[in-house]
């Protein structure tokens, strides 16, 4: 603090501690930049290459640990720390030295932008891992391959009509155009009992043959289980289970949303279509 620009105001000091100048210091410091502008090479190179986590967890560790040492050894030990008041009326007897007077350590350039490069060297290599996040997904997690006019298959890429599913069958099917897209599978059944709201029943053929999507609302796992006896679909993962005949609401396990139903029709020759996608993401919630 300085009063030189206003020398009418005069400060008592009341304590002051200057550190002196020392080689070892300076030589921590040097040190300690080094180690920090190190750590961030590190860091950056190994998440590039591929390295393990521990050696880029390390690198970054070490980096961080070194920049504070190096920020506190250059900061705390090497300026003045000065305490002083201005001075009451009443003790103007006093000899009131000027803080302006009292001698300072001089900041050194050299150990400002050698702890400056080593910041900037660790910010560079915390950026890297920006290249790791790829183009934008789109709506590739928001959609499927289902669209209005798509034929229902089987792995084996054979159509499906109505009366290929019996009363209480069920079968996984695909796209037409897109045979084994996980995201994309569907179970195709016909329960013994009519399903009933909240069923989209515009989107059920012959009264019964519904689908839904066969990837588990909860986890993703999918949904491989007919228990014809309660009409349910049930999650092999986590025992999530789900009503067929109620828009396959849960009724069991950690699963808190429908399996989304997928819009069914027929074509001009008598096969099973998809009339458009999923109305909603498939798949635990996203984003």
């Amino acid at each position: 603090m300085s009063t030189e620009d206003d020398p009418g105001e005069d400060l008592r000091v009341v304590s002051q501690r200057i550190p002196a100048e020392t080689e070892a210091n300076d030589t921590v410091v040097v040190g300690a930049a080094l180690v920090a502008g190190l750590g961030g090479v590190v860091f950056g190179v190994g998440w590039l290459a591929g390295w393990s986590l521990g050696v880029i967890g390390t690198g970054a560790g070490v980096g961080l640990l070194a920049l504070g040492v190096a920020l506190r050894r250059y900061v705390v030990e090497r300026f003045p720390d000065v305490e002083a008041v201005e001075p009451r009326p009443e003790a103007d007897r006093f000899e009131q030295p000027r803080i302006a007077d009292v001698p300072t350590v001089p900041r050194r350039r050299l150990l400002g932008r050698l702890i400056s490069g080593a910041a900037g060297v660790m910010g560079l290599g915390f950026l890297t891992p920006v290249v790791s996040l790829g183009p934008s997904p789109g709506p590739a997690l928001t959609r499927t391959s289902w669209a209005d006019g798509v034929r229902l298959v089987t792995s084996n890429g054979q159509p499906v009509r109505p009366e290929d599913i019996a009363a209480g069958g069920v079968s996984t099917v695909w796209p037409a155009d897109n045979v084994g897209d996980e995201i994309a599978a569907a179970l195709l059944l016909r329960p013994a009992v009519d399903p009933a709201a909240p069923t989209n029943l515009d989107w059920v053929v012959d009264g019964n043959l519904l689908a839904y999507s066969k990837v588990c609302t909860h986890a993703g796992c999918p949904v491989a289980l007919f228990r014809e006896s309660d009409e349910a679909l049930f999650c092999p993962c986590h025992q999530s289970t789900f009503d067929v005949t109620a828009g396959a609401r849960p009724t069991f396990g950690p699963a808190a949303r429908s399996l989304p139903q997928l819009p069914l029709g027929v074509d001009d020759e008598g096969w099973l279509v998809a009339r458009g996608d999923f109305p909603e993401p498939v798949g635990p919630p996203v984003g």
